[in-house]
């Protein structure tokens, strides 16, 4: 992850809002009419690598459901649930956001009796390694965890909820398609198959439900999205909307996948939901680059259906 920290701060600054075509001609050109399926459709078609979308209105059904039953490396999508969680404990008054958490980097493994660190060359917020010993506010660690992607927040969340806990919530939202499996970097877990998985149409009734208040409730609902509005990590999503355009999103990456899920807000003021998730990217690049132009092609679709249906 660290070899993304100076791309992903670039590409907030000058990638958002300077699309420019990446894939092929035809998915350029493809005519106005054409189902929003059918053109992303095409523009995966012959790509290299996995290729999971989800695209829908707020509220509506999706126009796009490519592959999106398939389970997938959540990566660090899968720290959206962590978000959840806490938010339900705040309401259930199991924990408050001026608690405080002191940092460190010793984690129990889910499965035996080992113990395991995260590699900080491997996380993508080093400041937090820096206040080990020090209590740190739940509210900071959350916003890092998700704003920042920090590995170190999420696991020390992890072990303030507990990773039963987290699954509850996620089972009792009837949120299908999230497997939530594990601390970051437990590799013990992961060697007995205990790994974080999402589905593109999981992920997407996620974010349908939070962009309706549905998630907890609508003041923790919008409280979330909130913070997801700050997302510093804005290569995948963002290119392909005008600058400016309000994006609540949340990224994620391992070797050969990334992925970005979220709520996008039209001109007009209508949402809609996009989650693109990849896996065996041989080119991640090249990879980024198709996801940067199905995210131009949904905008423009749904602009264009919005502003007819007025």
């Amino acid at each position: 992850m660290k070899s993304l920290k100076t791309y992903a701060v670039l590409a907030g600054t000058f990638l958002a809002g300077s699309f420019f075509p990446f894939v092929s001609a035809h998915a350029a050109s493809a005519p106005a009419e054409e189902p929003l399926a059918q053109s992303i459709s095409k523009t995966v078609k012959a790509q290299p690598g996995h290729f999971a979308v989800y695209a829908a209105l707020s509220g509506r059904s999706p126009a796009v459901c490519l592959n999106c039953d398939d389970l997938i490396n959540a990566a660090s999508t899968i720290k959206l649930f962590v978000l959840d969680a806490a938010y339900d404990a705040f309401t259930k008054g199991i924990l408050h956001p001026q608690d405080t958490v002191t940092v460190h980097n010793r984690f129990h493994s889910l499965v035996g009796s080992g113990t395991f660190a995260l590699d900080q060359k491997e996380d993508s917020y080093d400041p937090l390694y820096a206040q080990a010993g020090k209590p740190v506010p739940v509210s900071e660690l959350l916003r890092v965890m998700i704003q920042y992607s920090s590995n170190l927040a999420t696991n020390l969340m992890v072990e303030k909820l507990g990773v039963m806990p987290i699954r509850s919530v996620v089972k009792a939202q009837g949120l299908d398609g999230i497997v939530f499996g594990r601390m970051i970097e437990d590799f013990d877990a992961n060697d007995r198959g205990i790994r974080n998985q999402v589905s593109a149409r999981g992920l997407g009734a996620f974010l349908q439900k939070l962009d309706n208040g549905q998630i907890v409730g609508k003041a923790q609902s919008q409280s979330m999205v909130q913070i997801m509005l700050g997302q510093k990590f804005n290569d995948i999503i963002p290119p392909g909307l005008p600058a400016g355009t309000p994006v609540a999103h949340k990224t994620g990456w391992v070797h050969g996948v990334r992925n970005d899920a979220a709520i996008v807000t039209l001109p007009n003021g209508k949402h809609y939901i996009l989650v693109v998730l990849t896996s065996d990217l041989p080119d991640e690049q090249a990879g980024i680059k198709v996801l940067n132009t199905l995210s131009h092609q949904t905008y423009t679709y749904f602009q264009k259906q919005t502003t007819s249906s007025l």
